[in-house]
């Protein structure tokens, strides 16, 4: 069984409720949440939104390898509204990297795994650049930010 840490946010429509959705279909395909942060609310990272973003962290169980754990978390994802093709035009017409989003589910760290392929990067990269990850990452983990960064350097060098 793998462990697995996830960010799951979202800003469009209600996020609170399409977690609860989300979490319904993850363990309907076999993916158990073990541990919840709570909700959080912070403004957009990386593009001007005047939503807030909603985000929170998941400990999950899983028998799934890395990448079909992410085609797992793209399924659900797109069951619940999100559609990559429009995101891509918006970012485009913008000039921004980032949109706003119905819903989105990042992996943060895999087992205790390196991973760096043309779909995943594990740990993810930006972690501690943003606050919106380590604020209930932190909650999850139990630790503050300069732990995190040691757990962190720890595990990953």
């Amino acid at each position: 069984m793998h462990r697995a840490i996830i960010l799951a946010g979202g800003n469009i429509g209600d996020v609170a409720m399409r977690f609860v959705e989300a979490e319904r279909l993850l363990a309907e395909r076999g993916v158990a949440i073990t541990a919840r942060s709570q909700n959080y609310e912070s403004r957009a990272w990386g593009f001007e939104s005047e939503m807030l973003f909603v985000n929170c962290v998941w400990e999950v169980a899983t028998e799934l390898e890395a990448e079909a754990f992410l085609d797992v978390l793209q399924k659900v994802e797109a069951l619940l509204g999100r559609n990559r093709v429009l995101e891509a035009e918006e970012k485009a017409q913008r000039g921004a990297r980032y949109c706003s989003r119905t819903l989105d589910l990042d992996i943060l760290f895999y087992d205790e795994e390196h991973i760096s392929t043309e779909r995943l990067e594990v740990p993810h990269p930006l972690i501690m650049e943003r606050e919106f990850v380590i604020t209930p990452l932190c909650e999850l983990l139990q630790c503050d930010k300069a732990q995190l960064a040691r757990k962190i350097e720890k595990i990953y060098g």
